[in-house]
């Protein structure tokens, strides 16, 4: 038996990401190159003789967000079963190269910024200076009205097991 391995991909690049902007809830697609850079991601990385083996892949776990669903896309794994969010014809007219469940998993959704949604790391500091707050240190500070370093942990996260 093969020792079981996870793989972790972040989404593609999108406008926010590009100019420094943290995103969270907010759905943006991937820029051009964005979508250039995650389809030569995926010729380089997947393939029977490549790191990523389609036919070895049990389990694929994404982020409810589109930018990841649309970066699971352009990797061209060839899921028999189709992607969660694609029609049935889209299904039928790909070919496959997996049997893997692909399972949609809000446990594994990218920081909800809050209040910081959208803002740069330089405008936060920007805020909370004219607040009379210390500098920001999202792992000490958190994100008001959104998620603090406490809360994570209590995400459900990925089923470990269901990955071996």
């Amino acid at each position: 038996m093969a020792t079981p391995r996870v793989f972790i991909i972040r989404h593609g690049e999108t406008e926010w990401s590009l100019n420094g902007r943290h995103t969270g809830i907010t759905e943006l697609p991937l820029t051009a190159n964005g979508e250039k850079r995650i389809r030569a991601t995926g010729q380089a990385l997947v393939g029977d003789d490549r790191l990523i083996v389609p036919s070895q892949l049990t389990h694929i776990y994404v982020s409810p967000r589109t930018r990841a669903q649309k970066t699971l896309e352009l990797l061209n794994l060839g899921c028999r079963h189709g992607l969660p969010w694609q029609e049935q014809q889209q299904i039928e007219a790909q070919p496959y190269r997996t049997d893997c469940k692909i399972q949609i998993d809000d446990d594994i959704r990218e920081w909800d910024y809050g209040d910081y949604e959208g803002l740069t790391s330089a405008t936060i500091r920007e805020q909370r200076s004219k607040n009379g707050e210390g500098p920001w240190d999202i792992w000490r500070d958190g994100c008001p009205g959104g998620e603090y370093v406490e809360s994570i942990p209590r995400r459900r996260g990925v089923d470990v097991d269901a990955c071996v």
